[in-house]
């Protein structure tokens, strides 16, 4: 990967991770406003992580790259 790729990547993610931050914001003053939309909430952001790694894998066939593989899971969860 070119430094400009890499660049372009990390400005790409760093752009949906500010995204996710107001979503999260959003979910966290719904939820606190009203906390019987947890179910409602709850499939909201199933469905959005089932469609990124729906996409996360569909693109990985495309290209015959295992995507998924370059992350290492156990590592997530130490955060």
């Amino acid at each position: 990967m070119s430094e400009q790729q890499q660049n372009e990547v990390i400005h790409h993610l760093k752009q949906a991770l500010s995204h996710l931050d107001t979503a999260l914001n959003v979910t966290v003053q719904s939820l606190r406003n009203n906390p019987g939309s947890k179910k409602l909430v709850g499939t909201i952001w199933e469905e959005f992580l089932g469609t990124f790694f729906s996409r996360v894998r569909s693109k990985g066939k495309e290209n015959n790259v295992n995507l998924l593989s370059l992350i290492s899971f156990p590592k997530l969860r130490k955060f």
